[in-house]
């Protein structure tokens, strides 16, 4: 008799014992992830220049640019030679220097916190931006999630009104932003897939027509088809790398599962027009 009363005190302990456990393996966990972004918001890394700003006036107004001009201009704005070149087609010299004026600006920093362990670099400046162009392609390495720094990315779909399709985080859909919402942020690079102007007109046609509020899936190509007839939910880059996969060009550059926006700044099939806050002789590698 004294065993049968035994025995639901043995059970009882063991399922307290379980509870326990997995209790403590949960705030640990938790706790590592909150450690991480105590961790990276003290050790930001946010990237300037570190020489003198000089007159790029009379480069401006030289009927043509030697290569090393370029490097200088480059190094002076983070305007490559397709973005010098394109303001100056539109006699748009002094958006050069403006910024270049905003390149070497040293603007204070934050963390804005929006979702569980996530965190995006802001600053308390905005970054003069060059013209954008649609299908351009706007990447940041701002945005952590706890250790891992992941970033964020949209496409340009209204180049005139600066408009940007992006998906932010879970529990929202794919949205129509602003390209301002990445002048504020510690970095960003713009991109142009290096394709002729109707295809990159017709990439930001297709998203603003068919890839308008999808929800937002954070394990996008792993518990879910990375690319198909349609999709059920994206990810910020998985949704501008979907648009241009629709067109036969594939911008993840390891072709992993989850495609991020890293991969997209390295793929072959872009170039850099803009960068900002990344060292300009390595920039996202």
């Amino acid at each position: 008799m004294e065993q049968d009363l035994q025995k639901p005190k043995k059970k009882r302990r063991k399922w307290l014992a379980v509870l326990l456990a997995v209790a403590i393996f949960a705030a640990t966990v938790l706790g590592v992830l909150q450690a991480g972004v105590w961790y990276t918001e003290s050790s930001w890394e946010h990237w300037y220049p570190d020489y003198a700003k000089i007159d790029l006036t009379p480069l401006l107004e030289k009927s043509a640019r030697t290569d090393e001009d370029y490097r200088l201009i480059y190094e002076q704005t983070g305007l490559t030679k397709r973005g010098v070149d394109d303001l100056l087609a539109e006699e748009k010299s002094a958006k050069i220097l403006e910024i270049q004026q905003g390149f070497f600006e040293r603007p204070n920093r934050k963390a804005k916190h929006f979702s569980a362990f996530t965190y995006i670099e802001e600053t308390d400046f905005y970054m003069p931006m060059i013209a954008l162009k649609e299908g351009d392609i706007l990447v940041s390495a701002s945005t952590r999630v706890s250790w891992f720094r992941y970033g964020h990315a949209a496409l340009v779909v209204d180049g005139v009104s600066e408009t940007i399709l992006e998906a932010i985080c879970p529990g929202t859909v794919s949205r129509y932003s602003s390209a301002r919402t990445f002048a504020n942020l510690v970095n960003f690079l713009v991109l142009r897939p290096k394709l002729d102007t109707e295809i990159r007109e017709g990439v930001a046609l297709y998203a603003k027509e068919n890839l308008l509020d999808i929800p937002y899936g954070l394990t996008t190509g792993i518990f879910s088809k990375k690319a198909g007839e349609t999709i059920k939910r994206t990810q910020c880059a998985h949704l501008v790398w979907y648009a241009y996969h629709r067109f036969g060009i594939d911008l993840d550059s390891n072709g992993g599962a989850v495609v991020k926006p890293q991969d997209m700044a390295l793929s072959p099939y872009v170039e850099v027009v803009q960068a900002y806050g990344f060292n300009l002789d390595t920039l996202w590698a």
